[in-house]
């Protein structure tokens, strides 16, 4: 408790001296140095300078009244020209002591030097104190050539450095005080603008997770979009082309008995996928029960001619991929295409091709699938996750489906950026 009141008390203390030496009570200062100076003048109160008057003037008192209202006057200006004003208060000074001195006076110029020593320019005040520390120096030496004894001399000097040289120390604490201040209300302004900057950082990066976030949302809804379009449409669109196959014709119990026996194949086949689709989803972390993804190996399962022998062998993450375009690919040739789909698949030195050949209908006809408009869009979106491209179009009476992979997408980053252009610059057909 104790010591906490005497840290408010030097807080205080400090608050105090800082705006008295910022200038805020300087016209008080003067005013009531004046009134002080002329009620010891009033009481006949000696100076500090000699008893006797040097220059015999009448009512010296009023002289030095005179004085002392010049150099209060002068004050005032103390800290914006604190040299000028402790040489014209100095001047005056001295004219005081010659009519024998008046403490009013000294008062006067010990606020003088403490002003040189708070305001006083850095240069100004190693200069005057020197003169100050000097004339001390001469005076105690002038003692001693005069005979004066050792005492004499080191009460000369304590009176003189207590006169004298104490405003400076005084001063130097107040403005030490004084930069201390400013200093610490630099360092809190910085601070602040520190903890400024770290909540717009804080705002920014939480800004930047949201987006990050958002955009993951999306990209896994695109990414599971194309696995239940890939895992459900294709065989869905061949239970449909199925159907309606055996309802076009009239009854045949062979026909129909065939067709139910494709309808019901192509069900199981989407129930399993989307069985597999809902255990990836389930597992999260835990993927040991989770079935792998289809590749190459399934090629021959499409309904495609597709030798099986000359398919190659690639990575997972390139036969996964080829093998969804070459199902979306063989879904679109049923449904928009006439007879069975050719599928070949090669690869060379660096990259894998796919194509899937169909021949084109004479007059085109309804199909019988609703189309979702989405199954080139999907192809060349699993291509570009790779780096690759793919292309679609009309070549003669037949429409081709071509797609190129980078058989070590880790190889080829460079070729994922520019994936998406050559997507957009391949042809899109209106079948999808």
């Amino acid at each position: 408790m104790l010591t906490a009141l005497r840290s408010r008390a030097a807080a205080a203390t400090r608050r105090w001296w800082v705006a008295r030496a910022s200038g805020a009570t300087d016209r008080a200062d003067a005013l009531g140095l004046l009134l002080l100076g002329l009620v010891l003048l009033a009481l006949d109160v000696g100076g500090v300078g000699p008893t006797v008057p040097v220059l015999d003037l009448p009512a010296p008192r009023w002289w030095q009244a005179g004085l002392l209202l010049v150099a209060v006057l002068v004050l005032v200006a103390k800290r914006r020209r604190p040299l000028a004003v402790l040489l014209a208060v100095t001047g005056l000074a001295v004219v005081d002591a010659l009519l024998g001195g008046s403490l009013g006076m000294y008062l006067v110029l010990f606020d003088a030097l403490f002003a040189v020593a708070v305001h006083g320019a850095p240069r100004v005040r190693r200069a005057v104190q020197g003169v100050v520390g000097g004339a001390v120096l001469a005076a105690a030496v002038a003692l001693v050539v005069a005979g004066g004894s050792a005492r004499d001399v080191v009460q000369l000097v304590l009176v003189l450095v207590a006169m004298f040289l104490t405003p400076f120390w005084w001063g130097g604490d107040v403005r030490r005080t004084e930069e201390l201040a400013r200093s610490e209300a630099r360092r809190a302004d910085l601070e602040r603008e520190r903890a400024d900057l770290a909540r717009a950082h804080a705002d920014d990066v939480a800004r930047i997770a949201a987006l990050d976030r958002t955009s993951a949302v999306q990209d896994e809804r695109r990414r599971m979009a194309r696995d239940l379009h890939d895992a459900v449409a294709g065989h869905l669109s061949a239970v449909a082309i199925h159907a309606e196959a055996a309802l076009a014709g009239r009854p045949d119990p062979d026909r129909d008995r065939a067709a139910l026996r494709a309808v019901r194949a192509g069900a199981l086949d989407a129930l399993t996928e989307m069985r597999a689709m809902i255990l990836v989803l389930r597992a999260g972390d835990d993927a040991d029960d989770v079935p792998a993804p289809p590749g190459l190996d399934r090629v021959p399962s499409l309904d495609a001619d597709v030798d099986p022998a000359a398919l190659p062998v690639v990575s997972a993450a390139v036969g996964q991929t080829a093998y969804r375009i070459a199902q979306e690919a063989v879904t679109n040739a049923h449904k928009h295409g006439a007879g069975r789909p050719a599928l070949t698949v090669r690869t060379d030195e660096r990259t894998l091709h796919l194509e899937v050949r169909n021949a084109m209908p004479v007059v085109a006809a309804a199909s019988p699938v609703p189309s979702s408009s989405t199954g080139l869009t999907t192809m060349r979106e699993r291509a570009a996750t790779l780096g690759g491209t793919v292309t679609a179009g009309p070549e003669g009476d037949a429409w081709v489906v071509r797609a190129v992979l980078p058989l070590d997408p880790a190889t080829d980053a460079g070729a994922a950026g520019a994936a998406g252009e050559a997507g957009a610059r391949a042809r899109s057909g209106v079948r999808a």
